[in-house]
């Protein structure tokens, strides 16, 4: 069975199928999966990273947003 993390990191990547750059709010992903936003975090930092091709840019804040990007490999 596939775990909150598992199934948070399916739905970004579900997102970003047609663009290679998607920008979500994180509070708004944990509204919609019923959870705290450190476990968006926890995603993001675990299953984003550079060794797996992807840059995250976050700003935090009012109007904050986390901004993936698919690195393309030469």
């Amino acid at each position: 069975m596939a775990t909150m993390t598992d199934i948070i990191e399916k739905f970004i990547k579900d997102l970003m199928e047609e663009d290679n750059s998607i920008q979500i709010q994180r509070n708004e992903l944990a509204n919609l999966f019923s959870c705290a936003p450190s476990q968006i975090n926890y995603v993001l930092t675990t299953r984003f990273t550079i060794d797996r091709g992807y840059y995250i840019e976050s700003k935090k804040g009012g109007g904050g947003y986390v901004q993936i990007e698919k690195i393309r490999k030469k």
